[in-house]
């Protein structure tokens, strides 16, 4: 009888020995895989941003002044000229030549997707980069995802912001703001339940989903074009 107890009491404690080296197993996980997806969002959007700001940069670049360098200036649309192709050493060549005429450059951000977690949802958004160079045809390149709509604001010769729509020839600056969060980030058994007892725990599923998917990380340029200043 005593053996048949010792063998019932040793399944009961490894039994829950095991429930713990699991749990803790899939913990370490699952913050091993939020940990490493998040350092690579940051990366991409490093790389997202620098992106931008070399094109940015050289708004402008090779157009006599009094000419009109910026054509469309959104938050969620920006349209510009410059002299791309003046050196043979521009990355974007599809076929290298130099000619004397402008080029154009364009960013445009729309919905990519959206995602849903049953009581809180997230829109993901992609920046797609147009390129026209002329006598090489049109580029266009998806160059990344980022979490917020609305990417360019437009500032005056002092820094105030303006309405492109109606000052267009006032903007000066263009201020670039990206953030990106971790949209497939691991979460815990107890927040993917979708059924939940009590008001308290629905608002603390809310809670723990928002902190979990909020912004990892984020970046805020200001870009001066000197074209733009003249």
């Amino acid at each position: 009888m005593t053996s048949m107890l010792d063998y019932i009491m040793a399944m009961i404690i490894g039994g829950a020995v095991l429930l713990i080296t699991i749990t803790v197993t899939d913990t370490s996980t699952r913050e091993f895989l939020n940990y490493n997806s998040d350092a690579i969002t940051q990366i991409n959007l490093a790389n997202m941003s620098s992106v931008i700001e070399y094109d940015l940069r050289k708004m402008g670049y090779g157009v006599p002044e009094g000419e009109k360098i910026l054509f469309i200036a959104q938050p969620n649309h920006l349209k510009f000229i410059a002299h791309l192709n003046r050196d043979f050493d521009y990355y974007g060549h599809l076929i290298p030549h130099k000619d004397n005429i402008a080029d154009t450059i364009e960013y445009l951000i729309t919905v990519a997707e959206v995602i849903d977690y049953g009581d809180t949802s997230l829109t993901m958004y992609k920046i797609t980069r147009i390129l026209k160079i002329t006598g090489e045809g049109v580029k266009s390149t998806d160059i990344g995802r980022i979490g917020n709509g609305r990417v360019f604001r437009y500032l005056d010769q002092i820094g105030n912001p303006v309405d492109p729509g109606t000052e267009l020839i006032a903007s000066k600056m263009v201020e670039v703001t990206l953030t990106a969060f971790n949209p497939r980030v691991v979460l815990s058994p107890e927040l993917v339940r979708k059924e939940v007892s009590g008001i308290q725990d629905q608002e603390f599923r809310k809670k723990e989903l928002r902190r979990l998917l909020r912004t990892s990380f984020w970046r805020q340029t200001r870009l001066v074009s000197k074209n733009l200043r003249r």
